[in-house]
C-alpha cells in the first residue's frame, strides 16, 4: 500500500507528475481535497485554509492596491485629469507576501495556527494510514516523516521552467507568472519555516529529489514508480 509524498516549488510539475504516478499505479490523488477536509475540522472556510498555506499578495493584486492608493492620493489632493504617480510604477512595493499567520505573539492567532495545523495534520495521516495514495505538497513530507512505507519525493525545476507552467495554468504574462512562482515559493518557504523549522529545499527531507530542468515529467513519473516497485 504505497503512500508516495510530493512536493516542490509551484511549476514544478508536482500535479502532473503525481497524476501520472497515481494513474500508472492505481492510486488515489490527493491535492487540494486536504484543505476542504482540513477546513471541516478547523470549522474554517477552504479559502482560509488556502491563504493560510500560500496568504501571497500576487502581482496583480500588488499593482491593484498601488493604483488604487494612488487614484485616493490624487482624488484627495483635489487633481483633475492624469493621476498622480508619486514614486513611480519602478517603486511598487517590494514586500512580495505577507507573514502566512499574521502576529505570532496575539494568543488568538496562536490558536487560528494551532488549529489549522493540527486539523491538516489529522487529514494527511488519515490519508496516509489509509494507504495508496499520492499526496501533493501540504508539507505532507513533515508530517508523515519518519512515518514507515511512507516515500518522499522533492522536485526542483529552474525559474525559467516553472514561470512557463504557471504561465499556461494560471494565463498569466510572462512577467506576471515569473513574480508569481517566485511569490509562491517565497511563501512555501515561509510557511515551512514556520509550522516545521525547517527549509523546505533540505535533501534530507526526501528519499528522492528530481531535477525538472532536465527531466521530462514521464520520466520523472517512471523513475518514480520503479522506484516505488524497488521497495
Amino acid at each position: 500500500m504505497p503512500v508516495i509524498t510530493i512536493n516542490g516549488p509551484i511549476g514544478a510539475g508536482n500535479i502532473e507528475v503525481g497524476q501520472l504516478i497515481a494513474e500508472r499505479l492505481k492510486l488515489d490523488y490527493v491535492d487540494r481535497m486536504v484543505f476542504a477536509e482540513a477546513a471541516k475540522l478547523a470549522g474554517a472556510p477552504v479559502g482560509a485554509m488556502m491563504a493560510k498555506e500560500q496568504k501571497v499578495i500576487s502581482f496583480r493584486e500588488k499593482l491593484g492596491r498601488f493604483l488604487q492608493d494612488v487614484l485616493e492620493r490624487s482624488a484627495a489632493s483635489g487633481i483633475s485629469g492624469e493621476a498622480y504617480f508619486g514614486r513611480g510604477m519602478e517603486m511598487l512595493p517590494a514586500e512580495t507576501y505577507e507573514e502566512l499567520a499574521g502576529d505570532p505573539s496575539n494568543p488568538s492567532q496562536r490558536l487560528n495556527d494551532t488549529a489549522f495545523i493540527e486539523a491538516t495534520t489529522l487529514v494527511v495521516n488519515r490519508l496516509a494510514a489509509s494507504g495508496n495514495v499520492v499526496i501533493i505538497g501540504r508539507g505532507s513530507n513533515m508530517i508523515l516523516q519518519g512515518v514507515p512505507g511512507v516515500i518522499h519525493i522533492g522536485l526542483v525545476a529552474p525559474i525559467e521552467i516553472r514561470s512557463t507552467t504557471v504561465q499556461a495554468r494560471e494565463h498569466l504574462t510572462e512577467s506576471e507568472a515569473e513574480s508569481y512562482a517566485k511569490e509562491l515559493e517565497q511563501a512555501r518557504i515561509t510557511f515551512y519555516r514556520k509550522f516545521f523549522k525547517v527549509s523546505p529545499s533540505d535533501p534530507e527531507l526526501y528519499h528522492m529529489i528530481l531535477n525538472m530542468g532536465v527531466l521530462t515529467q514521464k520520466n520523472a513519473a517512471d523513475m518514480i514508480c520503479h522506484t516505488i516497485g524497488d521497495i
